[in-house]
């Protein structure tokens, strides 16, 4: 059995600054996206011509008709970190066929309070589920899995931005 990898790090406060908060970026690809009215009963549009309305779940109060932005982070954290896996695969394994169209990343995204009372608002924590099935595929073992899932989470842009602020755990199922 493969084990979890969980980060949980506590919050940063102002007077702590990350190394990596002092870069700067490049950028090759940049994107805007408008969100109008609020989570509640917005409406969200990006450049690309994505249009969708927001809605809050259920649990929060709402009537969890439409999107909200923790399943639409959930979507894009998992995405990227796919993309991280794909690369980070490549770095380690050259030579080695590309993972499968079927790998398989799940975002479970959730939103709360602080369970110890010492942060007011709310937090967010993920946990994602990395399918080991489709890396069986290509060869890889459990232990080669769990590197891979290592190494793709220190190379994701969505991991390294969370550090320090989203609880982020990391499984292999």
């Amino acid at each position: 059995m493969l084990r979890t990898l969980a980060r949980t790090v506590p919050r940063r406060v102002a007077s702590q600054v990350h190394p990596r908060l002092l870069s700067t970026v490049s950028p090759i690809y940049t994107t805007t996206s408008t969100a109008t009215g609020s989570r509640a009963a917005g409406t969200i549009k990006t450049e690309s011509g994505l249009e969708l309305k927001m809605d809050m779940p259920k649990e929060l109060g709402g009537k969890g008709a439409q999107h909200n932005p923790e399943e639409l982070w959930g979507a894009a954290y998992a995405t990227c970190y796919l993309s991280a896996m794909g690369a980070t695969h490549g770095n380690l394994n050259k030579g080695a066929k590309p993972l499968p169209k079927s790998t398989k990343v799940d975002a479970v995204v959730s939103i709360g309070k602080d369970a110890d009372d010492k942060v007011a608002g709310f937090l967010l924590a993920v946990e994602l589920n990395i399918h080991a099935a489709p890396l069986k595929e290509v060869g890889l073992n459990d232990e080669q899995i769990q590197k891979l899932v290592e190494e793709a989470h220190k190379m994701c842009p969505y991991s390294r931005a969370v550090e320090g602020n989203v609880a982020v755990k990391l499984t292999v199922v």
